[in-house]
């Protein structure tokens, strides 16, 4: 799964890599989880979702707290996701994501990153109205069976969209998701990871600091 995430961008790096404007309001942040709005990168623009889809059906928004992740095994066949995988996908820029490991009884957080440059989560979205008429977008993380050293950490990661893919991806115009079915599992990206403080388990906690190698893991450990 992937429940946490961060992006240690500057927005003109964003703005080049996604070709787009720039959204009215953007900061890095270093520990951001379900519920909270994320920068998503849909077919028309860099806009904010609320991580956490709720399906045009759902009678109120707390059946979001839970779909922050889509199985990519099932995306295009569940009715939770069906029909935004179908129509409307996105890319989640990222700087990296946080996994946990049981380590000697207790969760060791990792950052894990691509050589810790700005990289593309696949999603989805959906717009959500409450009985009041108000609208709310919310996006999902589709996720992927972990592959390489990634296996060593957690049984699932986030699916990786190629830079050279992006229109692909986005482009949900014939609703046919064959492109983007073969996308998802072409995905193998080379995550890196090191163990960091514990802090960051505590979604209240921000900064630089939650992202930086434990003194005590300069390199990875050995994996039996």
């Amino acid at each position: 799964m992937c429940g946490r995430f961060f992006l240690d961008s500057n927005i003109g790096e964003i703005v080049e890599h996604y070709n787009a404007p720039p959204p009215d309001i953007f900061t890095s942040r270093y520990n951001i989880a379900p519920t909270t709005p994320v920068l998503a990168r849909t077919d028309k623009a860099l806009t904010f979702f609320r991580w956490g889809l709720i399906p045009s059906w759902a009678k109120d928004l707390s059946m979001g707290n839970r779909m922050f992740n889509a199985r990519s095994e099932t995306v295009s066949e569940k009715p939770s996701f069906r029909l935004a995988y179908r129509r409307r996908r996105c890319l989640i820029p990222a700087s990296g994501f946080y996994e946990w490991r049981t380590e000697n009884g207790h969760k060791q957080p990792y950052c894990c990153h691509i050589e810790h440059r700005l990289f593309s989560m696949a999603g989805i979205w959906e717009q959500w109205q409450d009985a009041e008429g108000n609208q709310l977008q919310t996006c999902a993380v589709i996720t992927i069976e972990a592959k390489g050293p990634m296996s060593n950490i957690h049984i699932r990661m986030p699916v990786y969209i190629d830079p050279g893919n992006y229109l692909s991806w986005l482009d949900c115009a014939s609703e046919k998701t064959h492109i983007a079915d073969q996308l998802v599992r072409d995905s193998n990206p080379n995550y890196q990871y090191y163990a960091v403080s514990t802090a960051v388990n505590n979604s209240r906690h921000e900064g630089r600091d939650l992202i930086r190698q434990l003194d005590s893991y300069e390199s990875e450990p050995d994996i039996d």
